[in-house]
């Protein structure tokens, strides 16, 4: 055990994680950034350090930094906030270094201490009104529809956002195409296929994302499960809670979760352990994360571990053999489809998860599906990063979108709510011959 405590860098413990579970094991904080051996290999895969060539703005000048804060050496983790705050938090480090020095996890923790991380109105509001379901569907259709009639493009144009010092709002609403007025809820709330039965075989979490705004994702992930798995139900869940867990708010993170697990406990109680298919990769990543939120609380630890064992993603669970029969092979032809595929970083870095789209989609496509350089590197949406750092995360898109171009596809394949509004923006700016489809749409859109 190292000499150096969580408590020498972190003033109030309660916000914080004690350890970490990583891919070696469970590490304190310290003991984690301290198997960093400054190699620099996480260097050629990182997209920051790759557009900025600056040693803070990569995992290794990253991971020296908030070791040196907590050795003292470095007083206050806001000297540090650039380094902190310009980390995409996609993976691809950690996946790229022999050590797997859990980097995101470790940049996560030096978030939480950070002067006002996390505690903005916008951040603030948005988070207690993601608690209370009914008042946030008002809201979002309020907005929405305020986008609809143009209202948000003008306040764009009028610079009304940057007056009031909400830029990063403005990136937002840019990037909403077009919001739907009518949420994925209210839609399977009313499915009497979706009806308890005496036996099912699955349940479907509804990200945020999928739920206010790509509603067409969840109903056609919803037709699938159907027509391929059988009965299921609806979990009618909370937020999972992983915008409260990336800026900051452990507490709150904690308290969705717990919301989550008591729902999938008592539908347990009813059917016994049934799997959990998320079709958002961002959310589905965090749900597996569960257990490590709740490592150190006995009264709720086994729980959480079985909500998170219990958790898939649509990727792992669609399988060739599953969709094979369903297939029109002569819409596929009629169309001239050709496909690239985006690995999101929550599926391939967080999950591992990469060879399953293809293992189902090839033998289906064939020369159809065209391989994109680097496709597993982020696109610059990572949640909100792409509206706090706007200029970064334009040029880690530019780079996708150039690759994705070189690939001439017509079509791009994604699996997170947050790449997909980032990329869709993208190709409609710089590459409009292509659009975005989500995994379940594109299956759903080549079955009979």
């Amino acid at each position: 055990m190292s000499k150096y405590q969580i408590n020498e860098l972190y003033k109030d413990q309660s916000i914080h994680l004690k350890n970490l579970i990583t891919r070696t094991g469970k590490k304190s904080i310290y003991d984690a950034v301290s198997q960093c051996s400054r190699c620099g290999y996480c260097e050629t895969i990182c997209p920051t350090y790759s557009i900025t060539k600056r040693e803070p703005i990569s995992p290794r000048g990253r991971n020296q930094i908030i070791r040196q804060l907590i050795e003292g050496k470095i007083k206050e983790v806001d000297k540090a906030a650039e380094a902190i705050k310009t980390c995409l938090l996609c993976g691809a480090c950690e996946d790229n270094c022999y050590g797997h020095v859990p980097t995101p996890d470790i940049i996560l923790e030096a978030k939480r201490e950070m002067t006002g991380h996390g505690n903005g109105l916008i951040y603030n509001f948005s988070i207690f009104i993601l608690k209370h379901k009914k008042e946030f569907r008002y809201f979002i259709k309020m907005l929405f529809f305020l986008k609809k009639i143009g209202l948000a493009n003008l306040s764009s144009i009028l610079g009304l956002y940057h007056i009031i010092g909400l830029s990063s709002l403005d990136h937002a609403q840019k990037k909403l195409l077009n919001p739907p007025l009518k949420f994925l809820s209210e839609y399977l709330e009313n499915d009497e296929r979706l009806a308890q039965k005496e036996k099912i075989n699955w349940i479907y979490f509804s990200s945020c994302g999928i739920e206010f705004i790509y509603t067409n994702v969840g109903l056609s992930t919803i037709e699938l499960l159907i027509k391929i798995y059988g009965n299921g139900i609806f979990m009618q869940n909370h937020c999972c809670g992983l915008i409260a867990y990336n800026y900051g708010k452990l507490k709150d993170a904690k308290e969705l979760a717990l919301k989550n697990i008591e729902i999938y406990e008592n539908i347990r109680n009813i059917y016994g352990n049934v799997k959990i298919i998320g079709d958002c990769s961002s959310c589905v990543a965090f749900l597996k994360n569960y257990k490590q939120l709740f490592d150190e609380d006995e009264s709720i630890r086994e729980k959480a571990n079985n909500f998170s064992d219990n958790v898939l993603d649509i990727l792992e669970l669609i399988k060739l053999e599953h969709i094979e029969e369903h297939i029109d092979y002569d819409k596929i032809k009629k169309e001239n489809l050709k496909i690239t595929i985006h690995d999101s970083c929550r599926a391939c870095h967080a999950q591992g998860i990469y060879s399953q789209t293809r293992e189902a989609l090839k033998p289906i496509l064939k020369e159809n599906l065209i391989e994109m350089k680097d496709s597993s590197n982020c696109c610059g949406g990572a949640g909100a990063y792409s509206f706090i750092n706007p200029e970064l995360s334009t040029k880690v898109l530019k780079d996708k979108i150039k690759n994705i171009a070189n690939t001439q596809a017509n079509i791009v394949i994604a699996s997170s709510t947050s790449c997909f509004m980032q990329i869709q923006y993208g190709l409609k700016k710089y590459y409009p011959s292509a659009k975005i489809m989500h995994y379940t749409e594109f299956i759903k859109n080549i079955i009979k």
